[in-house]
């Protein structure tokens, strides 16, 4: 949808075809950084009424204890837009409105070819729709990507979790606040997502709950037995059904993401685990680039190549810093946590602007 509203407002007519009837069945919610916060609202998106922007992000260590404050919402600021917690369907549901017509649902796509100077997508039931181009931002499970890669596969991590959006907000959870806690073996996070809602979720690193049975609280109680009272709070807050079952995967950018008159971005091209916390920023970068490109109007195969050169290196940069970002939040090792938790407690105040500087802005690796 960042693709079809950034594509018409640079007067490129498109047809954004989604495969379902509905924007979500459980509702989840993400972070998007300031630089694809930036890109959004550039489009119109009305951030502040499907979200809310982060001030503070509060990092909890091995014993608990809060070994650091990060000034997400100034940093972010001083770069030209805040950052937000969204909540997804929200966020879908908005953008879906502003497109209109040009949005078709459910539509699913279940291959793609080229005949002469048309892209052809083929959809269920027989359907098809043609163009000058075909992108693919159909995700990690991308169909786009087995017509051009059709051996490429994730690389699951064989690590997991749980996430899940309340009504509500738990006692302890400040307003623009993302608290996280890193114990050894888990990643937990709790965080308003504005219009009185907060998500939070559980993420156990070596170990996947049960993909194929329902979803159930005690399972979360049973792998994060000593939670933070306001984590907890959450948790004891929440119903089966309201839980969302995660298995964290990945797979480096491949190359190339083009042939013809087809072309992959976002998680399509290089999907992210979520420890870094950028995989929807960066596909909403890859949308806003490709327009850009596209509405220069020069030959297809040389824009696309150009797009490519310039989004593949940051893209396998984010899928490495994801990985990184498991193992150092949620490392079974003692020593490393200990480590960890005594680095973050001393970091000067340069040194960690610094680092969120890192997050809000989207660097070149």
């Amino acid at each position: 949808m960042t693709l079809g509203l950034a594509l018409r407002q640079r007067g490129i007519e498109c047809v954004v075809h989604e495969k379902y009837g509905h924007y979500q069945s459980h509702r989840t919610a993400f972070l998007i950084w300031s630089y694809a916060a930036a890109e959004l609202a550039n489009l119109g998106v009305p951030m502040a009424s499907v979200a809310a922007p982060l001030e503070v992000l509060e990092v909890h260590g091995r014993k608990g204890s809060t070994i650091c404050q990060m000034p997400v919402g100034r940093i972010s600021r001083a770069h030209g837009c805040d950052s937000y917690e969204v909540n997804r369907k929200r966020l879908a549901q908005t953008m879906g409105d502003m497109l209109g017509d040009a949005l078709v649902r459910p539509s699913c796509c279940i291959g793609a070819a080229v005949d002469g100077d048309r892209a052809i997508a083929q959809f269920e039931g027989g359907g098809s729709d043609a163009g000058d181009l075909i992108v693919g931002c159909d995700g990690a499970h991308s169909v786009i990507r087995k017509v051009l890669h059709p051996e490429a596969d994730l690389e699951l991590f064989g690590s997991g979790g749980w996430i899940a959006v309340l009504d509500e907000h738990p006692p302890g959870l400040e307003p623009n606040r993302q608290m996280e806690f890193w114990q050894p073996g888990i990643k937990a996070g709790l965080a308003d997502i504005g219009n009185g809602e907060c998500r939070w979720y559980v993420a156990m690193n070596g170990t996947v709950p049960d993909m194929k049975a329902p979803p159930s609280i005690d399972d979360v109680r049973a792998a994060i037995p000593n939670a933070h009272p306001t984590l907890q709070a959450a948790i004891d807050a929440t119903s089966d059904d309201q839980l969302v079952l995660t298995q964290a995967s990945d797979l480096l950018a491949l190359d190339p993401w083009f042939d013809n008159r087809i072309v992959m971005l976002g998680d399509a091209a290089h999907a992210t685990s979520p420890y870094a916390g950028m995989g929807a920023c960066t596909a909403i970068r890859d949308a806003v680039v490709l327009a850009d490109m596209l509405a220069e109007d020069g030959e297809l195969t040389t824009t696309l190549q150009a797009f490519q050169d310039r989004r593949k290196p940051i893209s396998d940069a984010v899928i490495k810093q994801s990985r990184n970002g498991l193992d150092m939040s949620a490392s079974h090792s003692r020593f490393k946590a200990w480590l960890r938790d005594m680095k973050f407690s001393h970091i000067p105040d340069k040194a960690m602007e610094g680092i969120v500087e890192s997050l809000v802005c989207e660097e070149s690796p």
